[in-house]
């Protein structure tokens, strides 16, 4: 998380392996479309004069899952895998984002 001004936050992603999930944590089966080739992109958000790296999209086919950062501090937004209520509330709206290839 990046402290941009005053009660201002942005949230930013930091990837790890994983080798096992923790007690708390959830293995999500995703469409079979994501067995094939997997296109990736970067969410960027622009707050201040800060750029924060926030966000992924992975498509594949006409699927997509986007990961963001969450409107709640330290959480993740994440659509396309899960439907349940709740599980997708970004810090900002999706189309606020600039969405880049991953490269």
């Amino acid at each position: 998380m990046y402290d941009v001004a005053e009660r201002i936050e942005v949230g930013v992603l930091n990837f790890d392996q994983v080798f096992s999930p923790r007690p708390n944590e959830k293995i999500v089966l995703v469409s079979s479309a994501f067995d094939r080739e997997i296109v990736v992109s970067k969410l960027i958000i622009q707050e201040l004069n800060t750029r924060a790296e926030s966000g992924a999209i992975l498509a594949a086919g006409n699927e997509e899952i986007i990961v963001v950062a969450g409107v709640y501090p330290y959480s993740l937004a994440v659509s396309g895998v899960l439907s349940v209520p709740h599980v997708f509330e970004p810090a900002y709206s999706i189309e606020d984002y600039t969405r880049v290839p991953f490269t």
